[in-house]
């Protein structure tokens, strides 16, 4: 006598595994998403430090972020860009009150499904005072 898998447990074995594939999506895609926002955060970080190290040698903001790298004040070039749209960071150098937004991963003006973070709907910013947040979330 034959021992061996019928077609039809065969296939409950597999449509059962696809289930939970499905089932475990949404959790491996909110990791993976949380992970790009806490490396925003992080660039964002750095990108403030270096602009708080720029105006204190240089009496005022840079006009660019591209002048950062230039200049030596960040050393990896990959700080100024966004690791999920692979955009660079949007700058704002004349930015003045303390809830101005001085560097984001898009525009501040950016609609809801066209931000790069939560299924569209978040984005992270440095704003002057050096506080790094996530608007939208």
């Amino acid at each position: 006598m034959k021992r061996g898998f019928t077609l039809i447990e065969l296939l409950v074995v597999i449509a059962i595994m696809a289930i939970l594939m499905a089932a475990a999506m949404p959790a491996f895609t909110t990791a993976t998403d949380r992970s790009r926002v806490a490396e925003c955060r992080a660039h964002m970080t750095a990108i403030g430090i270096a602009l708080e190290q720029y105006r204190r040698d240089r009496g005022a903001n840079p006009p660019t972020l591209q002048a950062l790298y230039d200049q030596g004040y960040i050393t990896d070039d990959g700080l100024l860009v966004c690791t999920k749209t692979g955009a660079h960071y949007h700058y704002e150098p004349e930015a003045t009150s303390n809830a101005a937004t001085m560097v984001s991963c898009c525009r501040p003006d950016a609609p809801p499904g066209r931000r790069p973070h939560s299924q569209g709907q978040s984005f992270v910013v440095l704003q002057v005072g050096g506080k790094v947040a996530e608007v939208g979330r």
